[in-house]
């Protein structure tokens, strides 16, 4: 429910990725940003200029200019002479009422610098444990682990509010002693994924998707050789279309034809798909499969669900916010009782049918609308708590 007559904000959003990168940090901003313009809210993005040409940017996004600019495992990098100075100047020129950074690091840091100087209120979405994604990085893990974790719990104490967008941060977070003040918000979904009814299950097939990017966290291997065994066992009867993007889909496209030696008319790949035609696909496939154990909300099962797509997953921290079993998918402990959740749905097309209705149920509760409703109630509690803080009266306990 939007509550009426609030006032405006005025948002400055600070993210170390944005396009050219896609992924669950991007689509979590642009939900967020969209849903904030629709509620008549100012919102600015403001990130880095990987390509060092015209981004087609919309007028709300900002680049800073970056003189350095490179390729490291398929992903752009920019690094900007004197950040933190040019950076203060655009949120100068902006003059927001708060500042949120989607990261701890780099540009994430200058924005904390910068709030401090400008007595302006920070919050941070903490969207992923850290230390778990040092495998990006060209340094042994075991020097930089210990430190990616202590910075980043610091970071969380520094500012003044942090939301997270599953339990399972919360939890994190409270079990290392964080004392600012945390609120879980799920990223919402675009509004192109959610539909309003099921597609006729009339397919004697069933057709299994998974969308994502195509990285080692994502475990896709693990769902190759476990529909390997779907189609020994039933041919002919499921058909497994893999969507996404990255460093592994060439690898993984490999693995699928030449060792597995799966056959074309069973498994396809596309790769990297508009957002309308991944909303299709949602909607025209059976189940969804998800293998990441490593996901801290797994926004891509909320837009299967606006599909009206269940969800078959191996167990993980992201999976256990929306997956309910039995009503709308399935948490599995085991490729083996992954298999046979798949196998007891396709052959149950009454329970797949309430599963469907229970998916467009749940992705209702990732509606943008929803989730930025709460985003800006926690930006005004933040921005108020902020100003008893600065006129020497003691935050409020609403």
């Amino acid at each position: 429910m939007v509550r009426k007559n609030r006032a405006k904000l005025n948002i400055a959003i600070v993210t170390n990725n944005y396009t050219p990168y896609s992924g669950g940090v991007v689509s979590s901003i642009d939900s967020f940003v969209k849903g904030l313009h629709k509620q008549g809210h100012k919102a600015f993005i403001i990130t880095l200029d990987f390509l060092g040409k015209e981004h087609n940017d919309p007028y709300y996004v900002i680049r800073i200019p970056s003189i350095y600019r490179f390729m490291y495992k398929k992903n752009h990098m920019a690094a900007p002479l004197h950040m933190t100075k040019k950076l203060q100047k655009i949120i100068t020129l902006l003059n927001p009422d708060i500042i949120h950074t989607q990261h701890p690091f780099f540009i994430g840091k200058s924005a904390l610098t910068i709030a401090r100087q400008l007595h302006l209120p920070i919050v941070f979405t903490y969207h992923t444990i850290y230390e778990r994604y040092l495998h990006y990085l060209p340094v042994p893990q075991f020097i930089t682990r210990p430190i990616v974790k202590r910075l980043v719990l610091s970071f969380c104490k520094n500012v003044d509010g942090v939301i997270v967008p599953s339990n399972y941060i919360q939890h994190y977070l409270k079990q290392h002693e964080i004392k600012t003040t945390i609120e879980k918000i799920p990223s919402g979904i675009l509004p192109v994924f959610i539909k309003h009814q099921v597609a006729d299950q009339t397919n004697s097939t069933c057709n299994l998707l998974t969308v994502g990017r195509f990285v080692k966290e994502k475990n896709i291997p693990f769902l190759l050789h476990l529909f390997l065994k779907l189609h020994k066992i039933h041919p002919g009867k499921f058909t497994f279309t893999l969507v996404g993007y990255g460093p592994e889909y060439e690898p993984i496209q490999r693995l699928a034809y030449k060792k597995l030696k799966l056959p074309k008319t069973a498994i396809q790949f596309i790769h990297k798909p508009s957002k309308i035609d991944i909303a299709d696909l949602y909607y025209e496939s059976d189940l969804f499969l998800f293998s990441s154990t490593s996901d801290t909300q797994g926004l891509v099962l909320a837009e299967a669900m606006g599909g009206g797509c269940p969800a078959i997953a191996i167990d993980g921290p992201g999976q256990r916010d929306i997956i309910k079993n039995g009503k709308n998918g399935f948490l599995c402990k085991s490729e083996q009782q992954m298999l046979e959740k798949i196998v007891y749905i396709s052959n149950n097309r009454q329970l797949l049918g309430k599963m469907k209705k229970a998916s467009l149920e749940t992705a209702q509760q990732y509606h943008p609308m929803v989730t930025t409703d709460r985003l800006i109630s926690f930006y005004e509690d933040t921005i108020q708590k902020k100003a008893n803080q600065q006129d020497g009266r003691q935050p409020s306990n609403k």
